[in-house]
């Protein structure tokens, strides 16, 4: 064979070599436009998500009725049952006892707490938020 001959042979596989890689670099360069815009919506998704996360707390009263105590606190399963956090303050006119307190939608047991020590007898009372 001649010289000629091998170099047709061999300029048309390297043009078919270029004319492969070609598209593989369009393409690459149409992912790399295509990435900003799969990025915005990702970004939105979370930002749903956080404000589907964060419920709003709503007040909620508590009123108990210990006309002889002269403290008297709630304790519940919104604050580890702990005595002396959120205490209530007695209204002179009434006699009652009220406070109120902010807490997420859910279910909630409590007890009052009458001078520190003698808990509500019975069962656990329940608030729905």
């Amino acid at each position: 064979m001649s010289k000629n001959s091998k170099t047709v042979v061999a300029k048309p596989a390297a043009k078919k070599a270029e004319a492969v890689k070609a598209p593989k670099t369009i393409a690459k360069k149409a992912e790399t436009k295509d990435a900003p815009a799969k990025a915005a919506p990702k970004a939105a998704k979370t930002v749903t998500a956080k404000k589907a996360a964060a419920p709003k707390k709503i007040a909620v009263v508590f009123e108990a009725d210990c006309p002889l105590a002269t403290t008297v606190s709630v304790a519940g399963s919104f604050n580890d049952w702990a005595v002396d956090v959120d205490m209530l303050k007695k209204d002179k006119k009434t006699g009652l006892w009220t406070a109120k307190i902010s807490l997420l939608p859910g279910d909630y047991e409590y007890k009052f707490v009458c001078d520190g020590k003698n808990w509500d007898e019975g069962e656990n009372k329940t608030k729905h938020v």
